[in-house]
């Protein structure tokens, strides 16, 4: 069975001895444990910049190479003060393996860290999560990750000013990050500046692989941005590939598709495609039930107008949405349409 190995990140030492160790274990470990046995050869540490770097390295090789090459990324990353290394072992578009590799010793930086990691996803936790990070960053000036983090818990602060500014300085230290551009495109929506939210969407799926989910919540995002620039077949062209897209009940973008399906429908019918704004309508309306918060009255009055459109009978929609409450529903049933 043929397996793909996808290994992507880096790691940074902060200092030439921690580099300069990292090194030598590399060489002991590959001498005497692993010989040749391993998907990258030693071009993956830059010196001048005392990095770990694997731009994106994909292979066909033994699970065997798979697994040797993680285990010792695992080892060296105890070296490191910050970074992250993502490795996927893939059939046939199924990820059978992952493992995210990042520093986790006793330094205080890296506890700081994952400190702050952790909080910024804790309600309440706001600004506890931002005094880890600054410590963080305090102790490790060039800690990317850390300004990433930063600039994510601001945003949901509504600090839009300090958010900017670490998602740029993130970008500037590591910008292999795809979360900072994501993240970053979502200030420039909030100032309604789409040509720069698209800019970086796009570079959020350069630097990020299609397995991750944030690769296609940019594509989302991004078809969105075209739609509020009415850049209909642009839009139409990112929904096209996200809805192509089978998404496994883990991944989040499992659970947007009712959503997606109904944005669809609307650039489709801007387009005057009525008969495929009604299928993809027909598709939300199939997978609503993943999606508590999913608009069904919205959906069927709008599958209604659609039929109606397109020389169809809406009623039997447009009773049931006015049946969820819809007011517009309610105003079409009232006009007794043909």
């Amino acid at each position: 069975m043929e397996r793909k190995s996808i290994i992507q990140g880096r790691l940074e030492f902060g200092s030439e001895k921690s580099f300069t160790q990292a090194l030598r274990m590399y060489e002991y470990r590959v001498d005497n444990f692993y010989k040749n046995d391993l998907l990258f050869k030693d071009e993956i540490f830059d010196e001048e910049n005392q990095i770990i770097s694997i731009p994106r390295l994909i292979a066909q090789e033994p699970e065997k190479l798979f697994n040797n090459s993680v285990k010792l990324l695992e080892y060296l990353s105890q070296f490191a003060l910050s970074g992250s290394i993502g490795a996927w072992l893939v059939h046939e578009g199924k990820i059978l393996k992952y493992a995210l590799i990042e520093p986790a010793s006793e330094k205080a930086v890296v506890q700081n860290f994952r400190r702050g990691q952790r909080l910024a996803d804790e309600a309440g936790k706001e600004q506890e999560a931002l005094k880890a990070l600054t410590e963080a960053i305090n102790k490790h000036d060039k800690h990317a990750q850390a300004y990433e983090r930063r600039g994510y818990v601001n945003y949901q602060l509504d600090n839009m000013a300090g958010a900017l500014y670490d998602f740029n300085k993130c970008i500037s230290y590591d910008p292999t990050i795809p979360s900072a551009y994501f993240w970053r495109a979502k200030v420039h929506i909030r100032k309604d500046d789409f040509d720069a939210a698209i800019a970086d969407l796009l570079m959020t799926t350069k630097k990020a692989i299609a397995l991750q989910p944030i690769y296609w919540r940019a594509r989302q995002l991004k078809a969105r941005c075209h739609t509020k620039k009415k850049e209909y077949e642009e839009a139409v062209r990112e929904y096209k590939l996200i809805t192509k897209r089978k998404f496994q009940k883990d991944d989040p973008n499992y659970n947007d598709m009712p959503r997606v399906y109904f944005e669809y429908a609307q650039v489709l019918k801007q387009l005057g495609r009525t008969d495929e704004a009604l299928q993809a309508i027909d598709h939300a309306l199939d997978c609503a039930d993943r999606d508590k918060d999913a608009p069904l009255d919205q959906l069927l009055t709008m599958r209604g107008k659609l039929k109606h459109e397109s020389g169809e009978s809406g009623v039997t929609d447009w009773q049931k949405a006015a049946d969820l409450g819809s007011e517009e529903a309610v105003k079409l049933l009232s006009e007794k349409p043909a």
